[in-house]
């Protein structure tokens, strides 16, 4: 389906009123609003679209899964010093030319006869992504692709298929193959176009989307310089377990819930979701709830009836980047839940913290009495029905303010981007 790109200085509360004036258009059975319903959200029965449901599809219009994505993705560009756009180069954390040495000796480890020396191959680029690592390599037979979590490696066959072509499909979502050389914008999307279409990363004919989506039967939509085609994929290539992790707590009830979560992932698949432990939980509003869990530095947080959300705290390239409060003890973003007609200006606070260093973990406003976190597996949850829209621009008014178990500071940080 056809993705329209924002306006140049896109506005929050214009997208609003054109989301009214699509749902006004729809009810009065505007044929042009009725076919933008049916291509971007045709399991809605045209009698049943609610202002919710135009926002979605208004959303999805822009090339957004959902409308608070869209709006979160707004929040970034205010914030941003230089209003720069989130590329697939700065998103995925792009290093060409290069890779780990000890991610390429994981997949020389995995190499077979049918491969030829690992001595022949030469990286093309890295990319990474909540934490899925893939490396594209080329070989005297062809490339290869190889994606790594801290668990498993997964590694292709030397790719020979003509372009276009999707050679290379994981568990973990990450798809990949070939174009024709010169091709400058390759993008792909789920069929039936119910998610945004996500754009690859280009290398001399070869593209990659780490952890991008899991692709069944169908196969995927793959656009090539603005043309779309419906594309067979591969069977989901299975990786080999060559880094055991113990599995993570699924007994408890904070276990079970995390189980839920992560089962409810469906866009974007969890990596590794055997391995995480659930964290904190917390009540929000009537009868919203956020459950946490970790896996190293990655981040879920989970919202009662939504899907789960993987929040990465590693480095970001690029002026637009998700919101995140990094010291060395505390890291926190910000959620908004309590959605009215798809909208919120309520927040929470979700974080991970250092077992070791951190026994307690309170925001401190000005002229408002401190807020304690919840604190459990190596996680942190602020939250509070007077808590709304915090200050992340200009003078600081609130801080978040680390304890170790004596009751010393250990860390003090702005509540600043």
């Amino acid at each position: 389906m056809p993705v329209v790109p924002l306006p140049e200085r896109p506005d929050a509360e214009q997208l609003r009123t054109l989301a009214k004036d699509l749902l006004r258009r729809v009810r009065a059975a505007e044929p042009g609003a009725l076919a933008l319903v049916a291509e971007h959200a045709p399991d809605l029965p045209a009698d049943g679209v609610t202002l919710a449901a135009a926002q979605l599809v208004l959303a999805r219009h822009h090339g957004f899964p959902s409308w608070p994505r869209l709006r979160r993705h707004l929040a970034d560009l205010d914030a941003a010093p230089d209003k720069g756009v989130l590329t697939a180069e700065n998103r995925y954390r792009v290093h060409r030319g290069w890779a780990e040495a000890d991610a390429v000796a994981r997949c020389a480890r995995l190499a077979t006869a049918g491969h030829p020396p690992a001595g022949s191959w030469r990286p093309v680029l890295t990319a990474r992504h909540a934490g899925v690592h893939v490396v594209v390599l080329s070989t005297p037979d062809g490339p290869l692709f190889a994606e790594l979590t801290p668990t498993t490696t997964t590694l292709s066959r030397p790719v020979t298929a003509a372009p276009p072509a999707v050679a290379f499909h994981t568990t973990a979502g990450t798809i990949a193959g070939v174009v024709p050389r010169g091709t400058a914008r390759v993008a792909v999307e789920r069929p039936g176009g119910r998610y945004a279409k996500e754009n690859a990363i280009l290398a001399d004919g070869l593209f990659v989307v780490p952890n991008a989506f899991a692709v069944d039967e169908r196969g995927v939509v793959l656009h090539v310089d603005g043309g779309g085609a419906d594309v067979v994929v591969p069977p989901r290539a299975e990786g080999v377990v060559d880094r055991p992790l113990p599995a993570g707590d699924r007994e408890s009830e904070a276990g079970r819930r995390l189980a839920l979560a992560l089962a409810r992932a469906d866009v974007r698949p969890v990596v590794d979701p055997s391995c995480w432990e659930p964290g904190a939980h917390a009540a929000l509003t009537g009868d919203e709830s956020v459950q946490l869990g970790r896996y190293g530095d990655l981040l879920l947080y989970h919202l009662t009836g939504g899907e789960p959300y993987v929040h990465d705290f590693g480095p970001r390239h690029g002026p637009v980047r998700d919101f995140a409060v990094v010291g060395g003890t505390v890291a926190l973003t910000r959620v908004y839940h309590g959605f009215v007609d798809d909208r919120s200006d309520r927040v929470a606070l979700v974080g991970l913290v250092d077992r070791d260093a951190v026994a307690s973990v309170v925001l401190r406003r000005r002229d408002a009495p401190d807020l304690p976190a919840v604190l459990a597996g190596g996680t942190l949850v602020i939250a509070s029905p007077d808590l709304r829209e915090l200050r992340e621009r200009g003078p600081v008014t609130e801080r978040v303010v680390a304890f170790d178990a004596a009751g010393d500071v250990v860390e003090d940080l702005p509540y600043q981007r």
